[in-house]
């Protein structure tokens, strides 16, 4: 059940990536049936990340919005995880400073710029192959 909620899910950020949209987690818990305990949503969702694109080079998981228009604090967790030089360049070091608003905005901002650009040269290139 967790592949193909996974590859639902990928699909989904797919598509918003390929249309410059965002995916809220409204409609991604909306994509899981109602048994699916949070866990296995999130695992799920994280495993649609990593097959869209290696997250150490660009990460999917930007997509997903709360209310305030910026991910949860698994995006920002990973992109520290894996890119702790960019994160720490971006947002500076969290030992020593506060993650501000404005900071997580900017790199948000560019890392969503980042996926759509991606997205579009994928899609530029299957529309090559096809024709």
């Amino acid at each position: 059940m967790e592949t193909e909620l996974s590859q639902r899910l990928a699909k989904v950020l797919w598509r918003c990536a390929s249309h410059g949209q965002v995916l809220t987690y409204q409609r991604f818990h909306a994509q899981c049936d109602k048994g699916v305990p949070l866990p296995q949503r999130y695992a799920a969702l994280e495993s649609a990340i990593k097959t869209l694109a290696d997250v150490s080079v660009i990460d999917y998981g930007v997509l997903m919005a709360l209310d305030n228009g910026l991910p949860g604090a698994e995006f920002f967790q990973r992109y520290l995880r894996y890119r702790h030089g960019e994160y720490v360049l971006q947002m500076g070091d969290p030992k020593y400073h506060r993650q501000t608003l404005a900071r997580k905005r900017t790199l948000v901002a560019r890392e969503r710029d980042r996926v759509y650009a991606h997205a579009r040269v994928i899609e530029e290139e299957r529309a090559r192959q096809a024709a």
